[in-house]
């Protein structure tokens, strides 16, 4: 019997997952984050690049069962030592199998396989990594903010229709409905694998119909769960902190200073030409063409095909 037990709750737009141990007598919160950001978070993690540890530790599991030497075990402990700080999630995977080596140890066990059994370990990147695909083309077809001609229960019925393996296979799940925090009512999820906090992330996302959009600077989904007009997400982007948000609004402000000059340029030199047809020094006529011409040229200048300096040399002759 493990000797822990682990909670995941959403309450006021807040995700909580907490976890209990030596007979549930302390509480140790774990992750308290806006939701869903936990869930986005872990779509975009390089899980892959753990795939040559877990299967070293799977391996180590092997040399365990045939020598019963607990040093292949403590190499099994520092990859989960490692991997839970990549994820909250991955926290109670750390939690699990931290407990099983331990009950392994033990000098009476007498059927570690049963405990620590082969290849679940090596198996753990590949089930993360099929899972991110299959939550990114849910996002794609069913929560994608850019979707606003297909009503939403229809686009949750042509998501059913697809394969199989597109689609998250959603689980039971062992969830109670209690009081928390300051004595709130909620749903509250007891995971018995890590696999459970994502799918009850996930289908929370649907139940709420919480729309997802691209983030216009670094292409990652993020939630629109305050201003559903803005277009940028508040990830940290560069070396220096600054965030998509920060980012995008100095990319607008650059462009939005670049349009202003541009129209200054055009302005100018509109003005002068018009006065050129009181001086006699052009028709009505020629004045015009220019005109249209000159609307052809800022175009191109505004769609990037000609620079701003080739635009005002136009304009000079």
């Amino acid at each position: 019997m493990s000797d822990f037990q682990c909670k995941f709750y959403l309450l006021g737009g807040s995700e909580t997952l907490m976890y209990s141990d030596d007979n549930f007598r302390s509480s140790t919160k774990i992750a308290d984050r806006p939701f869903p950001d936990s869930l986005l978070s872990f779509v975009y993690c390089d899980v892959n690049q753990w795939e040559p540890r877990f299967h070293e530790a799977d391996r180590a599991l092997m040399e365990f069962y045939q020598t019963r030497d607990t040093k292949y075990l403590k190499l099994v402990q520092k990859l989960l030592d490692d991997f839970k700080d990549e994820h909250p999630y991955f926290f109670y995977l750390w939690l699990d199998w931290s407990d099983r080596l331990k009950q392994a140890e033990a000098p009476d066990c007498k059927n570690p396989t049963r405990l620590l059994p082969h290849k679940e370990l090596a198996h753990v990147p590949s089930n993360l990594a099929t899972m991110q695909q299959q939550i990114l083309r849910l996002f794609q077809t069913v929560l994608d903010a850019s979707i606003t001609e297909v009503d939403f229960s229809i686009r949750v019925q042509a998501y059913e229709q697809a394969p199989s393996l597109q689609k998250f296979d959603f689980q039971p799940m062992k969830i109670s409905f209690e009081f928390v925090g300051e004595k709130q009512l909620t749903e509250v999820l007891y995971p018995q694998s890590m696999y459970d906090l994502i799918d009850f992330s996930l289908r929370k996302c649907v139940q709420e119909k919480i729309m997802m959009r691209t983030c216009k600077n670094c292409g990652k989904y993020f939630a629109l769960t305050v201003h559903g007009s803005t277009e940028y997400c508040s990830r940290v982007f560069d070396s220096r902190g600054r965030t998509c948000k920060e980012v995008g609004a100095m990319r607008q402000y650059l462009q939005s200073h670049a349009q202003d000059e541009l129209l200054k340029i055009y302005r100018r030199e509109y003005k002068r030409r018009f006065a050129w047809i009181r001086a006699g020094k052009i028709s009505q006529d020629d004045f015009s063409t220019w005109s249209k011409e000159a609307q052809k040229e800022k175009e191109k200048c505004e769609s990037g095909k000609i620079s701003q300096r080739e635009f005002a040399q136009w304009l000079k002759q």
